[in-house]
């Protein structure tokens, strides 16, 4: 008996640990808090993640089917149980419960900040012909993984916005309608990318049948192989954000928050317009170069400076701050700036974080000053990008 736990014991961490690789591909490891535990040391679940007002319950198990190639009705409904528990404990108690994560830390738990829950039962087994894409227990929708789907989507939506949009927009599929997906959940995600990431196509059926048919065709579509390509540029943003964990301080994490906010298409765009700055400012003869970029709702400043010494480091950091200031007053006047600063050989980077949803005339004033003094931004250059993203094919990309 004892070798026959050990064994599903192990099971179980390994099916955990390749969930836990995949998540923090996604959502890095800042905001993935791997087993935490309860007071009394028992697991609440197999992982937490959390960004911002975002709270996602991960439950794994690894289940065989039987002999009629369906997973225990029995070890599903305990799987969800789990999550449900989790849930009740994390917002309903709301016990005391103290997260453990790698670069981080320990830090308590604080439900008060959550508004968004979603709930993910991983089954990590064979897998069924017919697999039920969510469940329902007490009202609380939860969505059932494959273990082969798992790693597709965290893959292919790989940003917490893109990842929780789906979610999202998967829990608002009106419950009444007959669904029937084939072949796994991943035909349900093409159908929802070829939609513009939109189930509303849905509401003017009563019986949807989805075949097993829409994700290899969609997968090999000239246009989807175009699109991976250009967000090759997109993981530049990454590492960006990555750097950003560098610092120890809550004003580091906040700042990694901010750039890790934006979808995978947006840090595309941010990429593009970051390396073209910086390519601008490599050939400038200038030891100071800076520019503005407005990306859906957030202004991104780019600040170009060798630092040298401390003392330059300083004013770089003070130089930020002040274009991030002046930014949040000009067009397109949006409330959230997000700074970043480096130099050209990119050994070290400063960040800065202004959200100010109020414009005062005292600001407007100050902001004119600034401008008088130092130049910045007296005359702004603003780098805009414009970018489909689902391009069209160019010739010269066939094989």
């Amino acid at each position: 008996m004892a070798l026959a736990r050990n064994y599903f014991d192990e099971k179980g961490r390994r099916a955990e640990a390749v969930i836990h690789a995949l998540a923090t591909k996604t959502f890095l490891t800042d905001w993935c808090y791997p087993n935490p535990k309860k007071p009394d040391g028992k697991e609440l679940c197999d992982l937490l993640v959390v960004f911002d007002d975002i709270a996602i319950i991960w439950q794994v198990k690894d289940l065989k089917v039987d002999d009629s190639g369906q997973y225990k009705k029995a070890e599903v409904e305990k799987n969800l149980r789990q999550l449900s528990g989790a849930r009740r404990h994390l917002f309903d108690l709301k016990v005391p419960i103290e997260l453990d994560n790698p670069r981080r830390g320990r830090e308590l738990f604080k439900p008060a900040d959550i508004r968004v829950i979603h709930l993910i039962s991983v089954l990590m087994g064979e897998g069924e012909g017919l697999f039920p894409f969510a469940e329902f227990l007490k009202d609380q929708h939860i969505h059932v993984f494959t273990r082969d789907f798992s790693g597709l989507i965290l893959s292919e939506l790989d940003t917490v916005s893109d990842f929780c949009e789906y979610l999202r927009k998967k829990e608002a599929i009106d419950k009444s309608k007959k669904i029937l997906i084939l072949g796994g959940e991943e035909n349900l995600l093409a159908k929802y990318l070829q939609q513009g990431r939109s189930f509303s196509w849905m509401d003017k059926y009563d019986s949807i049948l989805i075949d097993d048919t829409v994700w290899p065709a969609f997968s090999h579509d000239p246009q989807f192989l175009a699109k991976k390509r250009e967000d090759e540029i997109s993981y530049g943003w990454d590492s960006i954000i990555d750097r950003a964990h560098d610092g120890s301080s809550a004003a580091y994490e906040r700042a990694a928050r901010e750039l890790a906010r934006p979808n995978r298409f947006a840090r595309r765009v941010l990429s593009k317009l970051f390396m073209d700055a910086y390519k601008e400012y490599w050939d400038c003869p200038l030891p100071v170069f800076r520019r503005m970029a407005p990306v859906d709702d957030t202004t991104y400043c780019f600040l170009f400076m060798e630092d040298g010494h401390e003392l330059p480091r300083k004013r770089r950091t003070a130089m930020l701050t002040l274009m991030c200031f002046v930014a949040r007053g000009l067009p397109p006047y949006n409330n959230r700036v997000v700074g970043i600063a480096t130099e050209k050989e990119n050994r070290s980077y400063d960040y800065c974080v202004r959200v100010q949803p109020n414009w005062r005339p005292e600001d407007e004033a100050r902001k004119l000053e600034i401008q008088e003094k130092t130049g910045i931004f007296a005359k702004p250059r603003v780098a805009r990008a414009s970018e489909d993203e689902y391009p069209e094919e160019r010739a010269d990309e066939r094989p």
